[in-house]
C-alpha cells in the first residue's frame, strides 16, 4: 500500500505560510510525531523569518535569500525528504516546496513564579521538515509536557517544608518554611547558619590559587631538553613492556600519558590539539630516570615492534632479571606507580592539593560542634527560596570552577541534603567533589580522597557558594533578576575543528571561483612571446594566427639604448628565423643551419615555414 498526501498549502506565497506557522508549535516526524516551535519558513530562494523593530510590537516576516552554497543544501535537504518517506515509508509526499523550521521540544522548565512553560532546544539542534508532513494538532497529547500555571503558595510550600535561601545576605543556607501569606503570595521562613561560613569559600580559593603554576613544553622542546628522540620520549612516557626469563612483563615506562585510552597525568602531561605536552616535573623525572639508568633509554630507538627482553637491555649485567627489579624499586620510590590517570576531556586537582582541602575542611567541622544562629526572614516571595525537588528546573546553566565551594540541594541520591564539599574534578557533564563528611556511598574517586569523602554529581545538583548566580531580592515588588542562559559546558583537552554551518562558507580549503558576471574567462599570453601572426594577444583566439601585430608606442619618451642584437628578432617578426646561439645565419660551406626559417632548394630543408629574418639596422 502506498499512501499519497495532498498538500493543503499548495499554491499560497511562502509569506502567508510564514505568518501562520512562525512562533506556533507543530507536530514533526510523522507518523511518530514530536512537538516543537517553528521559527522560520524556507523555500528554495528565501528564508523567512519574523523580525520584531519596535519592542512588545507584534514581528513582521522578513525575507533574506539563501547564500550561494545554501541553495544546493536547501535542494539537497528537499529531496531527502521525499526519498526518505518514499522509500522507507511508502508515502508520496509531492514535490517539497516550502520547509518549516523547527526546533524540538526539550522539556519543562519551571519560572520564577512558579509556572512550568516549555523549554525547546536552541539552534545547533534545528530541525526542518516539509509543511505537507507537519501536523497542526494532536487529539491526545503527552500530559507530562503539558503547561502548568503556578500553583497556590500554601500548597508548594506547606509550614516545615525544607528549602534553602536565596537572598543576598545568607545564600544558600539551609531554612524551614514556617508561615505563608496566600493574599501576598509571600512566606517566611527560619533561617540556621553558622556565622564563620562566609570565609570558608576565600580559604579553599586560597590554596587552589597558590598551587605552583607548572610551565608545559611541547614534546619536541622536551626531547631537546632531556636529550632523548622523539620515539624514545613516546614509548618512555607511556608503557614499555620488558620480558624478563621467566617470561613476566614488566612495565618500566612511566605511563603518563596513553594516547589510545585519551588519558593523562595531572601535573605530568596534557594534550593540547595534536601534540602532548610535558610539564617541568615530567621532564625532571624523566632527566632522573636517564641519569640512573641509561641503558633503558639507549635500548628505546631499537627497530621492531618486539617486546625488549632484559637480556638485550642489561646484557652487560650478570643478574639482568635483578636490574629490571632494581629499576621497578627506583620508579616506586619516585612515586609513579601512585600516579592516576584521568581523561584528557576534565581537569582535576592534584592529589597533593585534594589532601590539604581535606584537612581544611577537618578543622572547619571540628569548629562547628557549637554556635549555631537561627534568624526569622519574613514575607519574602517565593522565588527567594529553593526547593530541593525544584533544583533540576532551576539551576540550569551554572557555573563552576576548582575549588569552588558547594552545597547539596537535592534531596534524592546518596549525597546527605545540605552538606557542603569543595569542587575537585570538572568533567564534561558532571563534577568530582569532596565533601566535610564522609557518608555510606562516598567513594575515594581514585585514592584522591579519604574513604567516604567522595562522589561525583551533576552540576544541578549542587549550589554554587563561592560564585553566587541566583541572587534574588526578598521585595516582592522587585522585578525578577535576569538569568545567565549561557549553558556551561566545560570543555578541556584536544577537540576536533568545529565544521561550518550548512550554507556557511569554509575558513579554509577549496572555495569556488567568484561569479565572472556571464562573461567568458580570457587566457592571456604571454606578451613576451610573439604569435604566429606577430603579435602578443588572448589563447581563445582573439589575436591569433595571422593577428595584427602590436602598434608601436605612442610615448614622447624614447629609451636611451635603442641598438638591438643582430641575432634577436624584432618585435612582430615572424617565428622561423634560423635557429642558432647567436652565430650569423651561415656557416661556412654547409649552407643553412637546421633553423625553422631555411628556405627549399638546394641548401637543407628547415622545419620553418617563413623565409629569412629581416635585416636589422645597426
Amino acid at each position: 500500500m502506498v499512501i499519497s498526501i495532498q498538500n493543503p498549502y499548495d499554491g499560497q506565497k511562502p509569506e502567508d505560510v510564514a505568518r501562520k506557522f512562525i512562533d506556533q508549535r507543530v507536530f514533526i516526524g510523522w507518523p511518530f510525531l514530536h512537538e516543537g516551535k517553528v521559527v522560520a519558513v524556507s523555500d528554495s530562494m528565501f528564508k523567512y523569518e519574523k523580525m520584531s523593530v519596535v519592542p512588545g510590537q507584534e514581528g513582521k516576516v522578513v525575507s533574506t535569500p539563501h547564500a550561494f552554497q545554501a541553495l544546493h543544501h536547501w535542494k539537497s535537504k528537499a529531496e531527502r525528504i521525499e526519498s526518505v518517506y518514499s522509500k522507507r515509508c511508502g508515502v508520496l509526499t509531492g514535490e517539497v516546496e516550502v520547509m518549516l523550521h523547527v526546533r524540538p521540544l526539550k522539556g519543562l522548565k519551571r519560572e520564577e513564579d512558579g509556572a512550568f512553560v516549555k523549554d525547546y532546544e536552541g539552534l545547533e539542534k534545528e530541525v526542518e521538515s516539509a509543511v505537507q508532513m507537519s501536523v497542526v494538532e494532536v487529539s491526545s497529547e503527552d500530559p507530562r509536557y503539558v503547561e502548568r500555571a503556578p500553583p497556590p503558595i500554601k500548597e508548594e510550600f506547606p509550614e516545615g517544608s525544607k528549602v534553602f535561601f536565596l537572598g543576598e545576605h545568607g545564600y544558600g543556607v539551609a531554612a524551614q518554611v514556617s508561615a505563608t501569606d496566600e493574599e501576598k503570595d509571600t512566606l517566611s521562613v527560619i533561617l540556621a547558619f553558622f556565622p564563620a561560613e562566609r570565609l570558608e569559600s576565600d580559604r579553599f580559593k586560597e590554596i587552589v590559587n597558590a598551587r605552583k603554576a607548572s610551565r608545559y613544553f611541547l614534546s619536541y622542546r622536551a626531547t631537546d631538553m632531556v636529550g632523548i628522540s622523539g620515539r624514545a620520549l613516546g614509548k618512555i612516557t607511556s608503557s614499555f613492556m620488558v620480558l624478563t626469563s621467566d617470561e613476566q612483563k614488566n612495565n618500566l615506562g612511566l605511563s603518563i600519558k596513553f594516547e589510545a585510552k585519551a588519558l593523562k597525568v595531572i601535573d605530568y602531561s596534557r594534550k593540547e590539539g595534536r601534540t602532548w605536552e610535558y610539564s617541568e616535573k615530567a621532564i625532571q623525572l624523566i632527566r632522573e630516570y636517564k641519569a640512573a639508568f641509561p641503558e633503558v633509554f639507549a635500548s628505546l630507538d631499537g627497530n621492531g615492534d618486539a617486546m625488549a627482553r632484559a637480556t638485550d637491555i642489561f646484557g652487560r649485567y650478570d643478574d639482568p632479571d635483578a636490574k629490571v627489579r632494581e629499576v621497578k624499586a627506583f620508579l616506586k620510590s619516585k612515586g609513579v606507580r601512585d600516579l592516576e590517570p584521568v581523561s584528557l576531556f576534565c581537569d582535576h586537582l592534584s592529589k597533593e592539593t585534594v589532601v590539604e582541602i581535606e584537612k581544611v575542611e577537618d578543622e572547619l567541622t571540628q569548629g562547628k560542634s557549637g554556635g549555631i544562629r537561627k534568624a526569622i526572614v519574613k514575607g519574602i516571595p517565593r522565588r527567594a527560596v529553593l526547593k530541593p525537588t525544584h533544583a533540576a528546573y532551576r539551576l540550569q546553566n551554572q557555573h563552576f570552577a576548582l575549588g569552588d565551594r558547594v552545597t547539596m540541594v537535592k534531596d534524592s541520591g546518596g549525597v546527605p541534603l545540605s552538606v557542603k564539599g569543595v569542587v575537585i574534578g570538572l568533567n564534561a557533564k558532571s563534577m568530582d567533589v569532596i565533601w566535610d563528611v564522609p557518608f555510606i556511598s562516598g567513594v575515594t574517586l581514585g585514592d584522591r580522597c579519604s574513604q567516604y569523602r567522595g562522589s561525583t554529581v551533576e552540576f544541578s545538583s549542587c549550589l554554587n557558594l563561592s560564585n553566587p548566580q541566583f541572587v534574588t531580592s526578598t521585595n516582592p515588588k522587585a522585578p525578577a533578576p535576569v538569568r545567565n542562559n549561557a549553558p556551561f559546558n566545560p570543555k578541556f583537552g584536544p577537540h576536533p575543528i568545529v565544521q561550518p554551518a550548512p550554507g556557511q562558507q569554509a575558513a579554509s580549503g577549496f572555495r569556488p571561483r567568484p561569479q565572472s558576471n556571464g562573461q567568458p574567462m580570457k587566457i592571456m599570453l604571454n606578451p613576451n612571446r610573439g604569435g604566429r601572426g606577430g603579435g602578443a594577444g588572448w589563447a581563445n583566439g582573439h589575436s591569433g594566427r595571422g593577428g595584427p601585430a602590436p602598434q608601436p608606442s605612442t610615448s614622447p619618451i624614447q629609451p636611451q639604448n635603442t641598438q638591438q642584437p643582430a641575432n634577436v628578432p624584432a618585435a612582430g617578426a615572424p617565428r622561423g628565423g634560423p635557429r642558432g646561439r647567436g652565430g650569423p645565419p651561415f656557416r661556412g660551406g654547409r649552407g643553412f643551419d637546421r633553423g625553422r626559417g631555411a628556405p627549399r632548394g638546394d641548401f637543407r630543408r628547415g622545419r620553418g615555414r617563413g623565409g629569412f629574418a629581416p635585416a636589422q639596422s645597426s
